[in-house]
């Protein structure tokens, strides 16, 4: 990877209320302003649209087409990632579509509420994982909301604090606080949640489910996996730590997948650089890439978000696509040069950038992961 880092700074222009995400040069967007598409081909035709207010567009177009056009990976295979934003004074919450710069409006449960009695942790699986905000008095009830089927999944109160939440293909959702040995798990129909410990000196820095095994970074950068039960939480190490020379004073290291590969991704928000690492599971160490065969990963402000790829459209691949420290702020570094473009959300209704603004950091939303 080159060493020499080049950062550049990028202020797009402001969202338009009302204007039309759709360019006159798109093929499909031609198709959807024809007068009746034929049914047989609608699948294929949604696959290709990159917007949600396409996508929506179409369907509505004809009571019919609801049906053969259910939200689904197929059907949203071209969607854009977007960015779940706060609107100020409000705090309601709308999507922000990357390439084409404007905002996609829905209306959430909670959204009636000022200030917010809810707010998003992050997007897996097609939901929302959201928190009531948090209260002295009152432990934090945690709900899943489907974005495309409204589903509403709530959960029992959580019995211990958390920073970090991960959720599993089959909805099982585990909270823990990095560098403590504590975490907290339940599963679909639980009436409570199940609180477990990692044996001392144990810690644990960072976990994700990849391919349905539950992986943990313990006491630094130990990789090991994780079995979770009602009363234990049982570690099985696979290999030494990461060698002295791949460190540097100030990198936070979190997990990461891409194509089913176990990574380690260090960040350095103030120099603005990160690095990828792939757990090589015959050597028993991790492996510095700079190539994840024309992929992109994404990273929340509190960890992993997915890993899109090869070739998505509006996506640079070979890059990695971080949520920054500012409210609409985004990196956007390219493992092979190393150099990083810095990114804004500018919208109309943007939370101005303060301490005092209750907006947490935007969400990566995948609706082709749903």
């Amino acid at each position: 990877m080159a060493t020499e880092k080049r950062h550049r700074r990028h202020s797009p222009p402001a969202a338009t209320p009302g204007a039309s995400p759709t360019s006159s040069s798109n093929p499909e967007s031609a198709v959807l302003r024809s007068p009746s598409p034929p049914p047989d081909v609608l699948p294929d035709i949604a696959s290709r649209l990159t917007s949600l207010e396409d996508f929506f567009a179409l369907r509505a177009s004809c009571r019919a087409y609801r049906a053969l056009l259910p939200p689904s990976r197929g059907v949203l295979a071209s969607q854009s990632p977007l960015l779940l934003v706060a609107l100020f004074p409000s705090f309601s919450e709308a999507l922000f579509h990357l390439s084409l710069r404007r905002l996609h409006r829905f209306r959430l449960p909670w959204g009636h509420h000022l200030p917010p009695s809810r707010h998003t942790l992050l997007y897996a699986h097609g939901y929302l994982v959201t928190a009531t905000t948090v209260s002295s008095h009152y432990p934090p009830r945690l709900l899943l909301l489907h974005l495309f089927s409204g589903v509403q999944i709530r959960l029992p109160k959580v019995p211990a604090p958390f920073t970090r939440v991960i959720l599993s293909e089959d909805l099982a959702v585990v909270l823990f606080l990095p560098g403590r040995p504590t975490v907290q798990h339940c599963h679909l129909g639980d009436a409570l949640w199940r609180v477990v410990c990692a044996d001392a000196p144990d810690v644990v820095d960072d976990m994700l489910f990849v391919d349905g095994t539950l992986y943990a970074l313990v006491n630094g950068l130990r990789l090991a996996i994780v079995e979770l039960s009602e009363n234990s939480l049982e570690l099985s190490y696979l290999g030494g730590d990461l060698d002295d020379e791949s460190r540097s004073v100030g990198e936070l290291f979190r997990l990461g997948e891409c194509g089913g590969d176990v990574l380690l991704i260090s960040e350095d928000h103030e120099m603005m650089d990160y690095r990828v690492f792939q757990w090589v599971s015959e050597e028993g160490k991790w492996a510095s890439v700079t190539s994840l065969g024309g992929r992109t990963l994404f990273l929340g402000y509190d960890g992993f978000a997915s890993c899109l790829g090869p070739d998505y459209p509006g996506i640079r691949g070979d890059c990695l696509y971080a949520a920054g420290l500012r409210l609409g702020e985004w990196h956007e570094y390219s493992l092979t040069n190393g150099t990083c473009d810095v990114r804004y959300a500018e919208y109309p209704g943007a939370p101005p950038l303060n301490n005092s603004s209750p907006a947490r950091p935007p969400v990566w939303v995948f609706p082709s992961l749903c």
